[in-house]
Protein backbone atom coordinates (compact mmCIF):
# COMPACT_ATOMS: atom_id res chain seq x y z
CA UNK A 1 0.00 0.00 0.00
CA UNK A 2 2.41 2.01 1.19
CA UNK A 3 4.59 1.61 -2.63
CA UNK A 4 1.53 2.43 -4.40
CA UNK A 5 1.25 5.74 -2.86
CA UNK A 6 4.64 6.29 -3.48
CA UNK A 7 4.03 5.67 -7.04
CA UNK A 8 1.27 7.71 -7.28
CA UNK A 9 3.12 10.36 -5.89
CA UNK A 10 5.85 9.90 -7.75
CA UNK A 11 3.26 10.48 -10.98
CA UNK A 12 1.52 13.64 -9.58
CA UNK A 13 4.79 15.45 -9.11
CA UNK A 14 6.00 14.06 -12.65
CA UNK A 15 2.80 15.59 -13.57
CA UNK A 16 3.03 18.47 -12.29
CA UNK A 17 6.87 19.57 -13.49
CA UNK A 18 5.47 18.92 -17.03
CA UNK A 19 2.50 21.82 -16.31
CA UNK A 20 5.00 23.78 -14.59
CA UNK A 21 7.59 24.11 -17.64
CA UNK A 22 4.44 24.98 -19.74
CA UNK A 23 2.69 27.60 -17.54
CA UNK A 24 2.33 31.11 -17.93
CA UNK A 25 5.48 33.20 -16.47
CA UNK A 26 6.29 37.33 -16.12
CA UNK A 27 8.38 39.50 -18.47
CA UNK A 28 8.83 40.81 -21.89
CA UNK A 29 8.18 43.48 -24.00
CA UNK A 30 4.93 42.71 -26.28
CA UNK A 31 5.81 44.39 -29.98
CA UNK A 32 2.56 45.50 -31.72
CA UNK A 33 2.27 47.50 -34.94
CA UNK A 34 -0.75 49.67 -36.49
CA UNK A 35 -2.20 51.38 -39.44
CA UNK A 36 -3.28 54.71 -37.48
CA UNK A 37 -1.32 57.77 -36.60
CA UNK A 38 -3.11 59.57 -34.04
CA UNK A 39 -1.66 62.62 -33.01
CA UNK A 40 -3.48 62.32 -29.24
CA UNK A 41 -4.79 59.63 -27.58
CA UNK A 42 -8.54 59.92 -27.94
CA UNK A 43 -11.22 58.28 -29.42
CA UNK A 44 -12.12 58.90 -32.78
CA UNK A 45 -15.22 58.22 -34.58
CA UNK A 46 -16.81 55.07 -35.42
CA UNK A 47 -16.61 55.97 -38.89
CA UNK A 48 -12.94 55.49 -39.23
CA UNK A 49 -13.24 52.19 -37.84
CA UNK A 50 -9.33 51.33 -38.32
CA UNK A 51 -8.20 54.53 -36.26
CA UNK A 52 -11.21 53.64 -33.51
CA UNK A 53 -10.14 50.17 -33.28
CA UNK A 54 -6.41 50.82 -32.71
CA UNK A 55 -7.43 53.14 -29.87
CA UNK A 56 -10.22 51.28 -28.49
CA UNK A 57 -7.73 48.60 -28.10
CA UNK A 58 -5.18 50.37 -26.36
CA UNK A 59 -7.21 52.74 -24.34
CA UNK A 60 -9.19 49.45 -23.23
CA UNK A 61 -5.28 48.63 -21.87
CA UNK A 62 -5.02 51.58 -19.90
CA UNK A 63 -8.50 52.24 -18.39
CA UNK A 64 -12.08 50.20 -17.21
CA UNK A 65 -15.25 51.05 -17.84
CA UNK A 66 -18.20 50.57 -15.23
CA UNK A 67 -19.08 47.11 -16.62
CA UNK A 68 -18.46 45.52 -19.95
CA UNK A 69 -20.34 43.45 -21.95
CA UNK A 70 -20.08 40.10 -23.92
CA UNK A 71 -20.65 39.52 -27.23
CA UNK A 72 -24.23 37.93 -26.07
CA UNK A 73 -24.84 41.28 -24.60
CA UNK A 74 -24.45 40.09 -21.31
CA UNK A 75 -23.07 42.81 -18.65
CA UNK A 76 -19.89 41.74 -16.34
CA UNK A 77 -18.52 43.90 -13.37
CA UNK A 78 -15.52 46.09 -13.71
CA UNK A 79 -15.19 48.90 -11.99
CA UNK A 80 -18.70 48.36 -10.84
CA UNK A 81 -19.19 45.01 -9.29
CA UNK A 82 -22.91 44.99 -9.04
CA UNK A 83 -25.91 47.20 -10.18
CA UNK A 84 -29.89 47.19 -10.05
CA UNK A 85 -32.39 49.30 -11.14
CA UNK A 86 -36.61 49.84 -10.50
CA UNK A 87 -39.32 48.23 -12.53
CA UNK A 88 -39.02 51.03 -15.17
CA UNK A 89 -34.81 51.02 -15.40
CA UNK A 90 -35.20 54.71 -14.99
CA UNK A 91 -32.99 54.61 -11.33
CA UNK A 92 -30.13 52.38 -11.60
CA UNK A 93 -27.73 52.39 -8.71
CA UNK A 94 -24.07 50.73 -8.66
CA UNK A 95 -22.32 49.14 -6.37
CA UNK A 96 -18.16 50.29 -6.81
CA UNK A 97 -15.21 48.08 -6.48
CA UNK A 98 -13.89 48.82 -3.26
CA UNK A 99 -9.74 49.62 -3.54
CA UNK A 100 -9.13 50.36 -6.69
CA UNK A 101 -6.58 52.76 -7.72
CA UNK A 102 -6.07 55.14 -10.36
CA UNK A 103 -2.14 55.07 -12.12
CA UNK A 104 -1.50 58.44 -10.08
CA UNK A 105 -2.50 56.35 -7.18
CA UNK A 106 -5.50 58.37 -5.99
CA UNK A 107 -8.47 56.27 -5.58
CA UNK A 108 -11.55 55.31 -8.10
CA UNK A 109 -13.82 56.71 -5.53
CA UNK A 110 -17.55 56.98 -6.23
CA UNK A 111 -17.32 61.32 -6.80
CA UNK A 112 -14.39 60.80 -8.71
CA UNK A 113 -15.80 58.61 -11.03
CA UNK A 114 -19.46 60.47 -10.93
CA UNK A 115 -16.99 63.85 -12.04
CA UNK A 116 -15.61 61.77 -15.22
CA UNK A 117 -18.80 60.42 -16.47
CA UNK A 118 -20.03 64.23 -16.00
CA UNK A 119 -17.21 65.42 -18.59
CA UNK A 120 -18.35 62.93 -20.30
CA UNK A 121 -21.44 63.86 -20.92
CA UNK A 122 -21.55 67.31 -20.36
CA UNK A 123 -25.53 66.80 -20.19
CA UNK A 124 -25.29 65.07 -17.53
CA UNK A 125 -26.17 66.62 -13.84
CA UNK A 126 -23.50 65.56 -11.36
CA UNK A 127 -24.65 65.75 -7.84
CA UNK A 128 -21.00 64.73 -6.45
CA UNK A 129 -20.04 68.35 -8.26
CA UNK A 130 -21.49 71.53 -9.62
CA UNK A 131 -18.76 71.97 -11.92
CA UNK A 132 -20.25 69.88 -14.44
CA UNK A 133 -23.66 70.59 -13.64
CA UNK A 134 -25.67 71.70 -17.47
CA UNK A 135 -28.94 72.27 -18.70
CA UNK A 136 -31.46 70.41 -19.67
CA UNK A 137 -30.27 67.38 -17.69
CA UNK A 138 -31.44 63.91 -19.19
CA UNK A 139 -29.58 62.38 -16.40
CA UNK A 140 -28.42 62.95 -12.67
CA UNK A 141 -25.43 60.85 -11.18
CA UNK A 142 -24.86 61.56 -7.74
CA UNK A 143 -22.26 59.48 -5.63
CA UNK A 144 -21.94 58.40 -1.85
CA UNK A 145 -19.66 56.04 -0.23
CA UNK A 146 -19.33 52.97 -2.65
CA UNK A 147 -22.15 53.39 -4.53
CA UNK A 148 -22.90 55.58 -7.83
CA UNK A 149 -26.47 56.14 -9.03
CA UNK A 150 -28.02 57.19 -12.43
CA UNK A 151 -31.15 58.75 -13.02
CA UNK A 152 -32.30 59.24 -16.19
CA UNK A 153 -35.89 60.68 -17.93
CA UNK A 154 -37.25 58.24 -19.26
CA UNK A 155 -36.69 54.17 -19.60
CA UNK A 156 -33.21 52.84 -20.37
CA UNK A 157 -33.02 49.22 -21.05
CA UNK A 158 -29.15 49.36 -22.34
CA UNK A 159 -27.68 51.87 -20.19
CA UNK A 160 -24.99 48.82 -19.15
CA UNK A 161 -24.37 48.69 -22.78
CA UNK A 162 -23.88 52.51 -23.03
CA UNK A 163 -21.89 52.42 -19.91
CA UNK A 164 -19.81 49.82 -21.80
CA UNK A 165 -18.97 51.39 -24.68
CA UNK A 166 -15.43 52.66 -25.14
CA UNK A 167 -16.23 56.20 -24.91
CA UNK A 168 -16.86 55.78 -21.49
CA UNK A 169 -13.83 54.11 -20.62
CA UNK A 170 -13.13 55.78 -16.87
CA UNK A 171 -10.07 57.56 -17.42
CA UNK A 172 -8.80 61.14 -16.10
CA UNK A 173 -5.62 63.23 -18.06
CA UNK A 174 -2.50 64.98 -16.66
CA UNK A 175 -1.45 68.41 -18.18
CA UNK A 176 -0.27 67.16 -20.56
CA UNK A 177 -3.63 65.04 -22.00
CA UNK A 178 -2.22 61.70 -21.36
CA UNK A 179 -5.15 59.27 -19.72
CA UNK A 180 -4.38 58.03 -16.63
CA UNK A 181 -6.69 54.25 -15.33
CA UNK A 182 -7.31 51.82 -13.35
CA UNK A 183 -6.42 49.22 -16.02
CA UNK A 184 -3.59 46.64 -16.45
CA UNK A 185 -1.34 49.19 -18.33
CA UNK A 186 -0.13 52.64 -17.28
CA UNK A 187 0.73 55.11 -20.16
CA UNK A 188 4.78 55.87 -20.04
CA UNK A 189 5.88 57.28 -23.46
CA UNK A 190 3.78 59.03 -26.62
CA UNK A 191 5.22 60.31 -29.45
CA UNK A 192 2.14 61.68 -31.53
CA UNK A 193 1.87 59.55 -34.41
CA UNK A 194 4.62 57.57 -33.80
CA UNK A 195 4.96 55.09 -30.58
CA UNK A 196 2.92 54.83 -28.08
CA UNK A 197 4.70 52.64 -24.93
CA UNK A 198 2.71 51.09 -21.97
CA UNK A 199 4.22 49.38 -18.99
CA UNK A 200 2.01 47.09 -16.39
CA UNK A 201 0.54 48.51 -13.67
CA UNK A 202 1.71 46.46 -10.25
CA UNK A 203 -1.18 48.21 -8.50
CA UNK A 204 -4.11 46.58 -10.92
CA UNK A 205 -6.97 45.71 -9.29
CA UNK A 206 -7.67 42.76 -12.15
CA UNK A 207 -3.50 41.90 -11.38
CA UNK A 208 -0.59 42.46 -12.66
CA UNK A 209 -0.32 41.44 -16.93
CA UNK A 210 2.31 38.33 -17.47
CA UNK A 211 4.25 40.77 -20.02
CA UNK A 212 6.21 43.69 -18.44
CA UNK A 213 5.52 46.33 -20.90
CA UNK A 214 3.70 47.05 -24.65
CA UNK A 215 5.47 49.21 -27.53
CA UNK A 216 3.37 50.26 -30.45
CA UNK A 217 4.36 51.54 -33.42
CA UNK A 218 1.71 53.32 -35.42
CA UNK A 219 1.46 54.60 -39.16
CA UNK A 220 2.47 51.03 -40.78
CA UNK A 221 1.02 49.91 -43.78
CA UNK A 222 -0.87 46.37 -43.92
CA UNK A 223 1.81 45.25 -45.64
CA UNK A 224 4.74 47.16 -43.37
CA UNK A 225 2.55 44.68 -40.38
CA UNK A 226 2.73 41.83 -42.17
CA UNK A 227 6.59 42.25 -43.23
CA UNK A 228 7.50 43.25 -39.31
CA UNK A 229 5.74 39.58 -38.44
CA UNK A 230 7.65 37.48 -40.98
CA UNK A 231 10.87 39.08 -39.69
CA UNK A 232 9.75 38.83 -35.95
CA UNK A 233 10.29 42.24 -35.53
CA UNK A 234 6.43 42.74 -34.32
CA UNK A 235 4.70 40.31 -32.54
CA UNK A 236 0.94 40.93 -32.77
CA UNK A 237 -0.64 42.83 -35.85
CA UNK A 238 -3.45 43.84 -38.05
CA UNK A 239 -4.61 41.73 -40.95
CA UNK A 240 -7.33 42.16 -43.64
CA UNK A 241 -10.19 39.05 -42.74
CA UNK A 242 -9.44 37.51 -45.78
CA UNK A 243 -5.53 36.98 -44.74
CA UNK A 244 -6.68 35.83 -41.60
CA UNK A 245 -8.73 33.26 -42.72
CA UNK A 246 -5.74 31.13 -44.76
CA UNK A 247 -3.15 32.41 -42.48
CA UNK A 248 -1.76 30.08 -39.03
CA UNK A 249 -1.56 32.33 -35.88
CA UNK A 250 -4.70 34.78 -37.23
CA UNK A 251 -7.77 35.41 -35.55
CA UNK A 252 -10.88 37.25 -36.42
CA UNK A 253 -13.84 38.91 -34.64
CA UNK A 254 -17.47 38.74 -35.20
CA UNK A 255 -18.73 40.92 -38.13
CA UNK A 256 -18.36 43.89 -36.46
CA UNK A 257 -17.92 46.09 -38.99
CA UNK A 258 -20.49 48.17 -41.71
CA UNK A 259 -19.51 48.80 -45.08
CA UNK A 260 -22.76 50.87 -47.10
CA UNK A 261 -22.81 53.34 -49.56
CA UNK A 262 -24.19 56.63 -48.30
CA UNK A 263 -25.50 59.40 -50.47
CA UNK A 264 -24.20 63.08 -49.33
CA UNK A 265 -26.22 66.07 -48.59
CA UNK A 266 -25.80 68.04 -51.69
CA UNK A 267 -26.17 64.61 -53.71
CA UNK A 268 -27.79 64.89 -57.72
CA UNK A 269 -29.28 61.40 -57.12
CA UNK A 270 -32.25 62.71 -54.65
CA UNK A 271 -34.84 60.27 -56.47
CA UNK A 272 -36.09 57.79 -54.47
CA UNK A 273 -36.38 55.07 -57.56
CA UNK A 274 -32.77 55.69 -58.56
CA UNK A 275 -31.41 55.37 -55.22
CA UNK A 276 -33.88 52.23 -54.93
CA UNK A 277 -32.46 51.00 -58.40
CA UNK A 278 -28.64 51.51 -57.45
CA UNK A 279 -29.59 48.82 -54.47
CA UNK A 280 -31.33 46.25 -56.12
CA UNK A 281 -28.28 46.50 -59.17
CA UNK A 282 -25.94 45.75 -56.35
CA UNK A 283 -24.37 42.04 -56.87
CA UNK A 284 -22.88 41.26 -53.46
CA UNK A 285 -21.64 37.55 -54.07
CA UNK A 286 -19.11 38.01 -56.82
CA UNK A 287 -17.54 40.83 -54.30
CA UNK A 288 -17.67 38.61 -52.04
CA UNK A 289 -15.90 35.88 -53.23
CA UNK A 290 -13.44 37.33 -55.68
CA UNK A 291 -12.50 40.45 -53.41
CA UNK A 292 -13.26 39.88 -50.21
CA UNK A 293 -12.21 35.43 -50.08
CA UNK A 294 -15.05 35.03 -48.56
CA UNK A 295 -14.48 36.48 -45.60
CA UNK A 296 -17.63 39.05 -45.35
CA UNK A 297 -21.34 38.62 -45.21
CA UNK A 298 -23.87 40.13 -47.84
CA UNK A 299 -26.23 42.47 -46.00
CA UNK A 300 -28.97 44.66 -46.68
CA UNK A 301 -29.10 45.56 -43.20
CA UNK A 302 -27.61 47.73 -40.62
CA UNK A 303 -27.22 45.58 -37.70
CA UNK A 304 -25.29 42.22 -38.13
CA UNK A 305 -27.68 39.15 -38.54
CA UNK A 306 -25.56 37.77 -35.12
CA UNK A 307 -26.70 40.66 -32.88
CA UNK A 308 -30.32 40.72 -34.30
CA UNK A 309 -31.15 37.25 -35.71
CA UNK A 310 -33.33 38.76 -38.64
CA UNK A 311 -30.81 39.80 -41.56
CA UNK A 312 -32.50 37.34 -44.17
CA UNK A 313 -35.36 39.58 -44.01
CA UNK A 314 -34.11 42.48 -45.13
CA UNK A 315 -33.13 40.90 -48.89
CA UNK A 316 -29.90 41.09 -50.46
CA UNK A 317 -29.99 39.55 -53.85
CA UNK A 318 -29.94 41.98 -56.76
CA UNK A 319 -33.03 42.21 -59.00
CA UNK A 320 -31.73 43.88 -62.26
CA UNK A 321 -35.08 43.75 -64.06
CA UNK A 322 -36.95 45.75 -60.99
CA UNK A 323 -33.85 48.13 -61.09
CA UNK A 324 -34.72 48.71 -64.61
CA UNK A 325 -38.22 49.19 -64.40
CA UNK A 326 -38.27 51.81 -61.33
CA UNK A 327 -35.42 53.81 -63.69
CA UNK A 328 -37.96 53.43 -66.84
CA UNK A 329 -41.09 54.11 -64.70
CA UNK A 330 -39.10 57.55 -63.44
CA UNK A 331 -37.97 58.45 -67.04
CA UNK A 332 -41.58 58.10 -68.10
CA UNK A 333 -42.84 60.17 -65.55
CA UNK A 334 -40.33 63.12 -65.91
CA UNK A 335 -41.03 63.37 -69.65
CA UNK A 336 -44.77 63.43 -68.68
CA UNK A 337 -43.85 66.17 -66.80
CA UNK A 338 -42.07 68.32 -69.43
CA UNK A 339 -38.77 68.43 -67.47
CA UNK A 340 -36.78 67.00 -70.53
CA UNK A 341 -33.62 65.29 -71.10
CA UNK A 342 -31.70 67.87 -69.11
CA UNK A 343 -33.34 67.82 -65.79
CA UNK A 344 -34.60 64.23 -65.74
CA UNK A 345 -33.17 62.13 -62.93
CA UNK A 346 -29.57 61.68 -62.25
CA UNK A 347 -27.55 59.19 -63.59
CA UNK A 348 -30.52 58.34 -66.05
CA UNK A 349 -29.10 62.01 -67.81
CA UNK A 350 -25.92 62.90 -69.43
CA UNK A 351 -24.10 63.00 -65.58
CA UNK A 352 -22.59 60.60 -64.26
CA UNK A 353 -23.23 60.31 -60.25
CA UNK A 354 -19.70 60.10 -58.83
CA UNK A 355 -19.08 57.47 -56.13
CA UNK A 356 -16.04 57.99 -53.41
CA UNK A 357 -14.11 56.14 -51.45
CA UNK A 358 -11.22 55.84 -48.80
CA UNK A 359 -7.90 55.55 -50.31
CA UNK A 360 -6.69 53.98 -47.01
CA UNK A 361 -9.07 50.82 -47.59
CA UNK A 362 -6.99 48.97 -49.55
CA UNK A 363 -10.14 47.50 -51.23
CA UNK A 364 -12.12 50.10 -51.12
CA UNK A 365 -11.61 50.92 -54.70
CA UNK A 366 -12.14 47.38 -56.53
CA UNK A 367 -15.40 47.51 -54.28
CA UNK A 368 -16.31 50.69 -55.85
CA UNK A 369 -15.42 49.92 -59.10
CA UNK A 370 -17.33 46.59 -59.00
CA UNK A 371 -20.56 48.47 -57.35
CA UNK A 372 -20.23 51.37 -60.17
CA UNK A 373 -20.49 48.65 -62.98
CA UNK A 374 -23.46 46.77 -61.53
CA UNK A 375 -24.70 50.19 -61.85
CA UNK A 376 -24.30 50.83 -65.35
CA UNK A 377 -25.53 47.38 -66.21
CA UNK A 378 -29.28 48.68 -65.16
CA UNK A 379 -28.49 52.01 -66.95
CA UNK A 380 -27.08 54.65 -64.14
CA UNK A 381 -23.83 56.28 -65.20
CA UNK A 382 -21.33 56.20 -62.18
CA UNK A 383 -17.67 57.18 -62.14
CA UNK A 384 -15.23 56.37 -59.10
CA UNK A 385 -13.38 58.78 -57.43
CA UNK A 386 -11.25 59.00 -54.32
CA UNK A 387 -11.63 62.94 -54.01
CA UNK A 388 -13.88 66.02 -54.90
CA UNK A 389 -17.42 66.13 -55.11
CA UNK A 390 -19.19 63.00 -55.15
CA UNK A 391 -23.02 62.15 -54.51
CA UNK A 392 -22.25 58.51 -52.78
CA UNK A 393 -19.76 57.54 -50.87
CA UNK A 394 -18.46 53.86 -49.81
CA UNK A 395 -17.94 54.19 -46.07
CA UNK A 396 -17.01 51.77 -43.63
CA UNK A 397 -18.46 52.11 -39.96
CA UNK A 398 -18.12 50.17 -36.69
CA UNK A 399 -20.77 48.24 -34.57
CA UNK A 400 -19.33 49.66 -31.69
CA UNK A 401 -21.64 47.17 -29.11
CA UNK A 402 -23.55 43.89 -29.54
CA UNK A 403 -26.48 45.79 -27.74
CA UNK A 404 -29.12 46.03 -30.91
CA UNK A 405 -30.89 49.14 -29.73
CA UNK A 406 -28.06 51.31 -28.46
CA UNK A 407 -25.82 49.76 -31.65
CA UNK A 408 -28.58 51.30 -34.08
CA UNK A 409 -28.74 54.59 -32.72
CA UNK A 410 -24.94 54.80 -32.74
CA UNK A 411 -25.07 54.24 -36.59
CA UNK A 412 -27.42 56.07 -37.48
CA UNK A 413 -25.57 58.65 -35.45
CA UNK A 414 -22.32 57.86 -37.60
CA UNK A 415 -24.14 58.21 -40.43
CA UNK A 416 -25.69 61.77 -39.72
CA UNK A 417 -29.07 60.27 -40.21
CA UNK A 418 -31.98 60.85 -38.41
CA UNK A 419 -32.15 58.65 -34.81
CA UNK A 420 -34.86 55.84 -35.11
CA UNK A 421 -37.49 55.73 -32.20
CA UNK A 422 -36.37 52.36 -30.40
CA UNK A 423 -38.72 51.08 -28.13
CA UNK A 424 -37.03 48.37 -27.09
CA UNK A 425 -34.41 45.43 -28.01
CA UNK A 426 -37.83 43.35 -28.85
CA UNK A 427 -37.38 42.28 -32.49
CA UNK A 428 -40.48 43.68 -33.90
CA UNK A 429 -39.32 46.95 -32.42
CA UNK A 430 -35.61 46.69 -34.01
CA UNK A 431 -37.21 45.30 -37.65
CA UNK A 432 -39.48 48.92 -37.65
CA UNK A 433 -36.83 51.33 -36.39
CA UNK A 434 -34.35 48.98 -38.93
CA UNK A 435 -36.72 50.01 -41.66
CA UNK A 436 -37.34 53.27 -40.76
CA UNK A 437 -33.50 54.55 -41.18
CA UNK A 438 -33.39 52.62 -44.55
CA UNK A 439 -36.35 53.64 -45.51
CA UNK A 440 -35.47 55.81 -49.12
CA UNK A 441 -32.32 54.15 -49.78
CA UNK A 442 -30.26 57.39 -47.89
CA UNK A 443 -28.13 54.06 -46.52
CA UNK A 444 -27.37 51.23 -48.46
CA UNK A 445 -26.04 48.52 -46.55
CA UNK A 446 -23.34 45.64 -48.58
CA UNK A 447 -21.64 44.09 -46.34
CA UNK A 448 -20.44 43.13 -42.64
CA UNK A 449 -17.07 42.61 -42.16
CA UNK A 450 -15.11 40.99 -38.92
CA UNK A 451 -11.62 42.49 -38.02
CA UNK A 452 -8.45 40.19 -38.00
CA UNK A 453 -5.40 40.35 -36.27
CA UNK A 454 -1.99 38.16 -36.52
CA UNK A 455 0.19 37.12 -34.04
CA UNK A 456 4.03 35.70 -33.99
CA UNK A 457 5.32 32.51 -32.21
CA UNK A 458 6.72 33.88 -29.45
CA UNK A 459 2.86 34.52 -28.11
CA UNK A 460 1.04 32.02 -25.53
CA UNK A 461 -2.55 32.15 -24.31
CA UNK A 462 -3.83 34.74 -27.13
CA UNK A 463 -7.91 34.92 -27.10
CA UNK A 464 -8.84 38.22 -28.82
CA UNK A 465 -12.64 39.04 -28.41
CA UNK A 466 -15.17 38.73 -30.41
CA UNK A 467 -16.14 42.10 -30.74
CA UNK A 468 -12.60 43.78 -31.92
CA UNK A 469 -11.03 44.34 -28.98
CA UNK A 470 -7.61 42.75 -27.86
CA UNK A 471 -6.93 41.45 -24.56
CA UNK A 472 -3.14 41.70 -23.62
CA UNK A 473 -3.29 41.22 -20.27
CA UNK A 474 -3.41 37.58 -19.87
CA UNK A 475 -1.08 36.55 -22.68
CA UNK A 476 2.45 35.67 -21.88
CA UNK A 477 5.64 35.60 -24.19
CA UNK A 478 7.92 32.54 -24.75
CA UNK A 479 11.61 32.45 -23.54
CA UNK A 480 12.79 30.76 -26.42
CA UNK A 481 13.09 27.91 -24.10
CA UNK A 482 12.29 24.39 -24.93
CA UNK A 483 9.16 23.68 -22.63
CA UNK A 484 7.86 27.24 -23.87
CA UNK A 485 7.34 25.75 -27.20
CA UNK A 486 5.29 22.74 -26.03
Amino acid sequence: MKRIASSLLALISLAWIAAAGTRAHYGGTLRVSMQSAPDALVLPAATDPTAYWDMARLLSLVGDNLVRVDAEDRPHPALAVSWQHDSTARHWQFTLRRGAKFHDGSLASAPAIAQILGALHPNWKVQASQAFAAAPYSRDVSASGDSLSIDVDAPAPSLLAELALPRNLILTRNAAGTPIGTGPFRVTEFQPGKSLKLVSSDECWSGRPFIDAVEVEFGKSLREEALALELGRADVVEATPEAASVRSHASSSLPVELLALVFTTNSNAQEGPLREALALSIDRKPIQFALLKGAAEPTASVLPNWITGYGPAFPAEPDLARAKALLAGSRSQHSRAGAGAASSPAGTATRPLTLSYDPRDPQSQLIAERIALNAREVGITMQVSMSGADDIRLVRVAVVTPDPALALREMAREFAAVEPAVRSNAVDDLYQAERSLLEGNAIIPVFHLPVAAAVGPRLRDWSPGQLGLWNLADIWLATGRPEDSR
